[in-house]
């Protein structure tokens, strides 16, 4: 945008090319780290079915991403628009109580439709894990939990912080909204292919 608050003006092949090698980016950003989840997974369960070490070392990876999609590290003349891009800015109390209300709320109304869905849709096992999976509750949780990390961190910094802002500068908030969330399909299968290529 340019310091009016307005889009800026840039030619609409240069807004498609900044949209297509962004997209590209933030599907790189989800893969890679899910690509390493995956492999963290699959050796724990082969090494050590029932101790969950690929839960500390995913942490520690997630971290290394944070770190450095944050600004930290090499090239240092990216840092501050890597921070910029990153989109972790601090918000208000009262905004941060009614964003864990929508998200509640809204978390209980996925849960009534995946429930609905469930009964009518047959869905596939996830085949990262054995048809014969078993394993203590220690486990299953750290793989539910490790996942649930790498999709938070891994979507969020890529869409709704890398992509999002390079296309709110290009376009109107609503309209870089509506550009970005169509990316759901194709990061989930960026999340999700790395664990079903085993």
């Amino acid at each position: 945008m340019d310091s009016t608050g307005n889009p800026s003006l840039h030619s609409p092949g240069r807004r498609l090319g900044l949209f297509l090698a962004f997209g590209l980016l933030a599907l790189l950003m989800i893969a890679v780290p899910s690509a390493i989840w995956g492999a963290l997974v699959l050796a724990n369960l082969k090494v050590s079915p029932t101790i969950p070490c690929c839960l500390p070392a995913v942490v520690m990876v997630l971290w290394l991403f944070w770190q450095y999609v944050g600004g930290r590290g090499w090239p240092r003349s990216t840092t501050a628009e890597r921070s910029v891009l990153r989109r972790a800015n601090p918000v208000s109390g009262k905004a941060f109580l009614w964003s864990l209300v929508a998200g509640g709320l809204a978390i209980v109304a996925l849960a009534g439709l995946w429930i609905v869905l469930f009964q009518l849709v047959k869905l596939p096992p996830n085949v990262l894990l054995p048809a014969n999976f078993i394993s203590t509750p220690w486990m299953v949780g750290a793989i539910v939990l490790g996942a649930s990390l790498v999709a938070l961190i891994t979507e969020e910094s890529a869409v709704r912080g890398y992509l999002q802002v390079v296309l709110e500068r290009e376009f109107r908030p609503l309209t870089a909204v509506t550009l970005s969330s169509p990316s759901l399909p194709w990061r989930t299968s960026a999340r999700d292919y790395p664990g079903r290529s085993f």
